[in-house]
């Protein structure tokens, strides 16, 4: 790391200090693969220190920037950053969900359903077209438990119900039944398009 603690880039290293004047350069070296640096900082820092005491100084402005390892990548620890011409704009950093779960396989995307309490949501299976609305007869223990009724499931439910209910959803259950429609769901263009995010 530079003389703070941090990661070793142009900014944070001091081009005076004959430790940290290449340190920087030496991050996401050409061929590596699995992580930013070769070696340790403290042995990163002594090539530096070899290559001024061998005569070598910066004197020319960079014309390549490194660019550290994107929200998208693999872990930052993992993942060794690219390097790419000085006057290339960087791009956005934003994390594209949607992306991120249909990439997903079929049992992470089931897991990650579970976890946002939207169980049932990714069937085990792709249903067989057309698929009837799925019905489950009241038993006398769900009509004693004092339990909420389960949130509404556009995946289980037909594009018809489902426009229904939409059209009397409070904005934020609406806008929570689309997602699951868009990203977990059949993204159906027949709701879809009714409900153009702007």
């Amino acid at each position: 790391m530079s003389s703070d603690g941090q990661f070793p880039i142009r900014g944070n290293c001091d081009p005076a200090n004959p430790e940290e004047a290449f340190l920087w350069m030496l991050v996401g070296l050409p061929g590596l693969k699995g992580a930013p640096l070769l070696l340790p900082v403290q042995h990163l820092r002594a090539v530096s220190r070899r290559l001024w005491d061998c005569g070598a100084r910066p004197v020319e402005e960079p014309i390549i920037k490194y660019r550290p390892p994107r929200a998208g990548d693999p872990h930052w620890l993992l993942s060794p950053g690219t390097w790419a011409d000085i006057d290339e704009p960087d791009p956005e950093d934003v994390f594209d969900v949607r992306r991120f779960v249909a990439e997903l396989p079929l049992r992470q995307r089931q897991q990650f359903a579970a976890a946002l309490g939207l169980t049932g949501t990714v069937p085990e299976e792709p249903p067989p077209a057309p698929m009837l609305p799925v019905t489950y007869p009241v038993t006398t223990e769900a009509s004693a438990s004092n339990d909420a009724p389960p949130p509404f499931d556009p995946t289980r439910r037909s594009v018809k119900t489902v426009l229904a209910y939409l059209r009397t959803a409070e904005p934020d259950e609406r806008e929570r039944v689309l997602a699951i429609e868009t990203h977990l769901g059949k993204a159906r263009p027949a709701i879809l398009s009714r409900y153009q995010r702007a």
